[in-house]
């Protein structure tokens, strides 16, 4: 995959982040952080953790 097809951004894991905190501060559901993550256990994040943040866009 080239570089130009990729949408999104990586989020490094901090103190305090979960998953529903991360998602707000993307505006990018749960459920979404789950499908793109697959291979991290987002049910234990650990500081320093790397998350792939999509990039989602509306339909319309």
């Amino acid at each position: 995959m080239g570089t130009n097809q990729c949408r999104g951004r990586i989020h490094t894991v901090e103190k305090g982040d979960t998953l529903y905190r991360i998602g707000k501060k993307y505006q990018v559901s749960v459920s979404a952080l789950i499908y793109a993550n697959p291979f991290l256990d987002v049910y234990n994040l650990q500081i320093g953790d790397e998350l792939w943040i999509p990039k989602l866009f509306p339909y319309s």
